[in-house]
């Protein structure tokens, strides 16, 4: 065999390699998972993306399904809480075929929460959530649907500003509460409508003592919002109900001080930051660093 013959099928051999080793490749990157955002402040929600065969999440000691989707493969959503630790974590991320599961880097970031003191009449202060309220209310968040309505982007309720934002530690008449603002309050004039942020279930539609008139809906796959302190409701129980529809009108019912909306968003039962999922435009002054 000539040098020239000899050197083309060396280059035939190396090319056929090269492609084979492409090939091979590709199934392999094809199995990678994606976290969205890789960096996350506490109280926000991390996206993960993976192929079909992976089903679950887990970072530290809080886990999350994936669910399948229309375009063939598995999504979930992981809430990080306002009261967990900052720092650098493994996210974990288990498939259903016996493979080994694929780790992520995540990091929590450090995040300061302003104080707001709210000025309460005594009346309204001593209002206070019964058994049965309770117990419905943890029903709610605990319980998750398969199938999913929501879609990307969510539509704000109502168009006002924000008056109060997620995470803020409250003040009842100047004494902390040891608690934290778990949804955001817009302001909204009394009679306003109230619209669903997404497609969904509504879960209940009723009175309470604290949250006032109030409606929480279903989302699928673990999302899910509530809305407070409504005037009047226009929906009940078990309607279906899609982006934009209308809830109820805005009021001052339950532990109010005047007509608002005070909305909330729930990822598998633990209170998200909604500003993550709307735009919201905060007011002038609305919360104050103590």
């Amino acid at each position: 065999m000539s040098r020239r013959a000899i050197a083309c099928a060396r280059t035939t051999a190396v090319a056929s390699l090269f492609s084979a080793a492409l090939f091979s490749a590709a199934p392999l990157q094809a199995q990678k998972c994606t976290v969205s955002p890789p960096q996350v402040k506490l109280g926000e929600t991390l996206r993960i993306a993976c192929p079909a065969e992976f089903t679950s999440v887990k970072l530290n000691e809080r886990s999350a399904k994936l669910y399948p989707q229309a375009n063939g493969k598995s999504f979930g959503l992981l809430p990080i809480s306002v009261k967990d630790t900052p720092g650098t974590f493994s996210l974990k991320i288990s498939r259903s075929d016996g493979g080994a599961p694929q780790t992520l880097p995540v990091v929590i970031r450090k995040t300061i929460f302003p104080s707001q003191n709210v000025k309460l009449a005594p009346e309204i202060e001593a209002l206070h959530s019964t058994p049965e309220e309770m117990a419905l209310l943890t029903a709610f968040r605990d319980a998750i649907s398969e199938t999913r309505s929501w879609a990307d982007p969510l539509a704000p309720p109502v168009s006002g500003c924000m008056t109060s934002p997620f995470g803020v530690k409250r003040l009842h008449n100047g004494k902390y509460t040891g608690e934290y603002h778990g949804g955001v309050d817009q302001r909204t004039p009394e009679g306003e409508a109230i619209r669903a942020v997404a497609a969904g279930t509504i879960t209940f539609a009723k009175q309470f003592n604290v949250l006032g008139n109030a409606v929480g809906i279903d989302h699928g796959q673990g999302l899910e919002s509530m809305y407070l302190h409504m005037m009047r409701l226009v929906v009940a129980p078990g309607a279906a109900v899609q982006r934009g529809d209308i809830l109820g009108y805005a009021g001052s019912t339950g532990r109010s001080t005047g007509p608002h909306l005070h909305w909330v968003l729930y990822v598998n039962g633990v209170n998200v930051n909604p500003a993550q999922w709307v735009k919201l435009q905060p007011c002038s002054g609305a919360a104050k660093k103590r």
